[in-house]
């Protein structure tokens, strides 16, 4: 197995609020440069370093805070960077059927009864939903082939994935869960309101599979039949999400201008958020991954996207946090949803991004935050009903 330094940077800037922050590599660790600084020439390392001993993802700023912010091993919460006013409004969403999805109905816990565990951890998971129904208009199924299941130290985390964005990404972690590659690894480094990084055999950031490395998806082409369901258009772009990630893109004007008529877009680095970690090449992906426990938009454009988490940011920020973690948490198993047994799999619903429901919580947001709106601002809700 080769040996690979996987870390978060090389180069990162924030395109929509203007703010260029560099973060430059020199060698096996990296130097943070805050806003305002041109970051310092360093020598390359050789390209067959033996053994290099690698540090972990590195937070930037972001010209959200007004403040320059100084990377640390807990640096303040990083924030959306604010964009200018908003040039469109949302549009209407499309007309969906009436019916339930589904109606469940669970005996409802008696006082002071303990809350459901699983049996590998014994860890608590979320209550299952009493006597609920989940209207079509708003609710979907969560398709179990297009879903990672965590049972981790801390509890429970299902990850809807993107197969549309970050297709060979989605192959490769699916596969790896197939193998049982995941199982017993730890989450290595982990930073308060930025993310958590895990995947790697070695658990010292420098390991990975005996896969080839994977080209970078930082970017994809959206259609006029895409599942994009747009907030709102603001400096050209318009701002959403596709499913439950939440996505930038060129404008549907410009579809007409292209030969695929298709438009350029991507996905934003907000909370739960699955991303790829990667060396200074841009495609030297692997095996290792991290999911955010904030909005961090400097990532976006720099790294891959391939899923969501649906169930369990909560626990993805109880996670222990250092740099290295000392004990850390461990995915105990990863497995592909659809691959739990069917009496043992539980059925998720996502909320639609272009229900009533979703439309009207992103009316009162974009009323309430106006020119400082982000998509990472809310999110679709998961919930686990049996």
């Amino acid at each position: 197995m080769r040996q690979q330094v996987l870390a978060l940077g090389c180069f990162g800037f924030a395109l929509l609020g203007g703010a260029v922050v560099y973060a430059q590599s020199s060698g096996p660790a990296l130097r943070v440069v805050p806003m305002g600084e041109a970051p310092a020439a360093k020598k390359a390392p050789a390209k067959k370093a033996p053994a290099p001993k690698t540090t972990a993802p590195k937070a930037t700023a972001t010209k959200a805070s007004a403040a320059k912010q100084a990377v640390a091993s807990t640096p303040a919460g990083a924030r959306p960077t604010a964009a200018p006013a908003a040039t469109g409004a949302t549009k209407a969403a499309a007309a969906k059927p009436t019916a339930a999805v589904a109606q469940w109905s669970n005996p409802t816990a008696a006082p002071g009864a303990a809350k459901p565990a699983t049996a590998a951890t014994g860890s608590a998971v979320p209550a299952a939903t009493t006597k609920v129904a989940f209207p079509a208009e708003d609710w979907r199924v969560l398709n179990p082939e297009n879903a990672l299941i965590f049972e981790t130290t801390k509890g429970r985390i299902i990850v809807e994935l993107a197969p549309e964005i970050a297709p060979g990404h989605v192959a490769r972690v699916k596969m790896l869960a197939r193998e049982g590659f995941y199982n017993g690894l730890s989450f290595h480094r982990v930073v308060a309101d930025f993310m958590a990084q895990g995947g790697d055999p070695k658990g010292d950031g420098t390991g990975g599979s005996d896969q080839p490395d994977l080209r970078a998806e930082f970017n994809f082409r959206r259609g006029a039949g895409s599942n994009f369901v747009r907030a709102v258009d603001r400096g050209g772009a318009s701002i959403g999400w596709m499913g439950t990630i939440p996505v930038t893109s060129q404008t549907d004007l410009l579809m007409e201008r292209t030969s695929d008529k298709k438009v350029a877009a991507w996905g934003n680095h907000c909370l739960g958020v699955a991303s790829m970690a990667r060396g200074s090449d841009e495609n030297s992906a692997n095996s290792q991954f991290f999911l955010m426990r904030a909005a961090y938009p400097t990532l976006d454009r720099r790294y891959t996207i391939w899923g969501r988490a649906v169930v369990g940011t909560d626990v993805i920020r109880a996670f222990k946090v250092g740099e290295p973690v000392v004990d850390p948490d461990k995915m105990i198993t990863v497995r592909v949803l659809a691959d739990v047994p069917e009496q043992d799999r539980p059925t998720v619903m996502v909320q639609r991004t272009d229900g009533p429901s979703f439309q009207a919580k992103l009316k009162t947001t974009l009323e309430q935050r106006g020119a400082a709106f982000s998509n990472c601002d809310l999110a679709p809700e998961g919930r686990i009903v049996r």
